[in-house]
């Protein structure tokens, strides 16, 4: 589904930009990311994925919300963000491959029928991309204020 679907299906609708919203969605997403560093800790590596995808997640609706962007689906999301924001040099390819990505890893756990196995590693680096993530997101937020 392209872009332009998302809006016609209305799974992305436009209305008025929401600072306080767009805030707020960063807030989240550092206390998801700070809970995916306890999480590390305790070896929890498949929870590590899932909240580092919702931090991400939370960062992309700070975007959208920033745009005067309403969601109602992750798929459209990430289209949103490629058009607006990846086309335009604001994000690098990797933020948008590792939020799909992890996107789909959510999905199959949540949904599929086959276990996935996480190392720390995994783990790690996924932290890793979600802060970096939140950082660009960040300077974009301020910088658009």
């Amino acid at each position: 589904m392209n872009l332009k679907e998302c809006f016609e299906k209305r799974l992305l609708r436009k209305g008025r930009a929401d600072k306080l919203k767009s805030l707020k969605a960063l807030e989240i997403a550092q206390g998801k990311i700070n809970k995916a560093e306890q999480l590390l800790e305790h070896s929890f590596y498949e929870e590590v994925i899932l909240t580092i995808y919702t931090a991400m997640f939370q960062c992309a609706r700070a975007l959208l919300f920033q745009n005067g962007i309403f969601e109602r689906s992750h798929h459209c999301v990430i289209e949103y963000l490629k058009e607006n924001f990846l086309k335009k040099g604001k994000l690098e390819p990797s933020h948008i491959h590792w939020l799909d990505t992890y996107r789909i890893e959510r999905h199959e756990t949540l949904y599929g029928f086959e276990e996935i196995k996480y190392t720390q590693e995994e783990a790690k680096n996924a932290i890793e991309k979600g802060k970096d993530f939140l950082k660009v997101v960040r300077l974009i937020v301020e910088s658009e204020s």
